[in-house]
């Protein structure tokens, strides 16, 4: 069967992320103890011992995000044993993705998510933008909104999550007038400081350029090399080929729209056949079921899925 891997980005952490892998699999609680060593701190403990708040911070939420989604691969795959037909990651989900290509130890990458978290984190206490969410409104028509607001403010998608919802992110006078404009024509603005797991940050846009050289140097500590499997990248929106530089990929995803739904539909367009969320929650397997025309999506952080994807991938693999 030709299924694809998806990795969910931050806001996707809880607290007790794993709990029960890591107390029923080895290669679980490995991971994590891998984890630990690799970032100088207990990360396992803050995961399963401490507050959302502390968790939800950047430079935490990032690396605990990525042990927690290679946790889930880890068992997926001892599991499973047949690899996936190709592999996605949503902003941050992309290193996820990546790491379970073989194209970045586990050790560089959660190592990169924790600076590129501390990062990111600074545009929150530097002010330099917020973000929320679009929902229930046509991609055309949001576009329109906001060709009338530019000019003096700033305010862009800065993600692309399914047909009928965006993510913005600009300065806060422009998306005061968003939201006004968008509640005329029907839709609903939701900033990100009414979501508590959200990072209120202008993430994927413009107006992180001037961090995007610390980002490069901090990439540049992480070898990378060829993936082993098809990742599609929501920067290009395009499989990563050899020719490509993952570096350069990955640093343009501070100034650039997450392409989420452009890839999906890419992928539902080369034959997959089922989605398998590989991560904490189950933000990914609510997004997919926001397009119609793609096909199911079962999350592997839920024990009733669980369950599901194994039957099925068993009675595909005796067929």
């Amino acid at each position: 069967m030709r299924y694809a891997l998806l990795f969910p980005g931050q806001g996707s952490q809880y607290i007790g992320m794993c709990k029960d892998l890591i107390e029923q699999y080895r290669i679980a609680a490995d991971v994590f103890e891998e984890a630990n060593h690799a970032l100088n701190m207990d990360i396992r403990s803050l995961i399963l011992n401490g507050n959302l708040q502390e968790l939800t911070q950047s430079d935490h939420a990032q690396p605990a995000v990525v042990a927690a989604s290679y946790a889930l691969f880890r068992v997926f795959q001892e599991q499973v044993g047949a690899a996936p037909y190709c592999m996605a990651g949503h902003s941050l989900g992309e290193i996820s993705a990546l790491i379970a290509a073989e194209a970045v130890t586990f050790a560089d990458g959660v190592s990169y998510a924790r600076k590129r978290g501390a990062i990111m984190q600074r545009v929150i206490q530097e002010n330099k933008g917020r973000a929320g969410i679009v929902v229930d409104m046509k991609e055309e028509v949001l576009d329109s909104i906001i060709e009338s607001i530019q000019g003096n403010d700033y305010v862009a998608i800065s993600g692309y999550n399914s047909p009928n919802q965006f993510i913005v992110a600009g300065n806060q006078m422009a998306l005061r007038k968003l939201d006004e404009e968008v509640s005329k024509l029907g839709g609903d603005f939701i900033p990100f400081r009414m979501m508590p797991m959200k990072a209120d940050a202008p993430y994927h846009s413009a107006l992180m350029a001037y961090l995007k050289p610390e980002l490069e140097e901090a990439l540049a500590s992480v070898t990378f090399a060829q993936t082993k499997l098809d990742v599609w990248s929501t920067v290009t929106g395009k499989v990563i080929e050899p020719s490509d530089s993952i570096p350069t990929i990955l640093s343009n995803q501070l100034i650039l729209p997450v392409k989420w739904n452009q890839v999906l539909t890419k992928m539902n367009d080369v034959g997959v056949k089922s989605f398998i969320d590989i991560g904490p929650q189950q933000i990914t397997k609510h997004l997919v079921k926001e397009n119609s025309v793609l096909p199911a999506c079962f999350s592997f952080d839920d024990e009733e899925d669980r369950i599901q994807i194994l039957s099925l991938l068993k009675k595909e693999a005796l067929a």
